[in-house]
């Protein structure tokens, strides 16, 4: 794993294997005054479409309500209790931006935003800001 460091950002590139398939995610993470932003990245095959690749924001007593978006549109709203669902049938061909932003309390809580799908498993983390701010990039190739 390779980091590269600065007092503002950071950013991780991590090659993983699993089952024996070899995928590269990034992951670059961002501090400002209203909280911080973390981006990663992902590759995904295209043949792979037709199955789930599933978001989970995961939460431990907290109180959170907030949005997703897919390159641009609302898709999903956020709330303390239903917060995974199947990006699959919003993910085309080229690159695709997920955002989620949701608001949260206490905000010293643990948040956690992941991606799960075939031969794919991107894992964020944040805490202490109040303010939940990830983008996803998704590559279909």
């Amino acid at each position: 794993m390779k980091n590269f460091s600065s007092s503002a950002s950071r950013q991780r590139i991590r090659s993983s294997k699993i089952s024996g398939r070899r995928y590269h995610t990034s992951s670059f993470s961002t501090s400002t005054q209203n909280g911080s932003c973390q981006q990663a990245a992902v590759n995904v095959d295209s043949k792979n479409l037709g199955l789930p690749y599933i978001l989970n924001v995961n939460i431990s007593d907290t109180k959170l309500n907030g949005h997703v978006t897919v390159n641009g549109k609302v898709i999903k709203l956020l709330n303390s209790t239903n917060n995974n669902f199947n990006l699959s049938p919003y993910l085309l061909i080229g690159k695709n931006t997920i955002e989620v932003l949701a608001p949260y309390s206490p905000g010293l809580s643990f948040i956690e935003v992941e991606l799960l799908g075939p031969d794919t498993r991107v894992v964020q983390q944040t805490s202490g800001t109040g303010v939940l701010r990830h983008t996803l990039v998704v590559i279909v190739r």
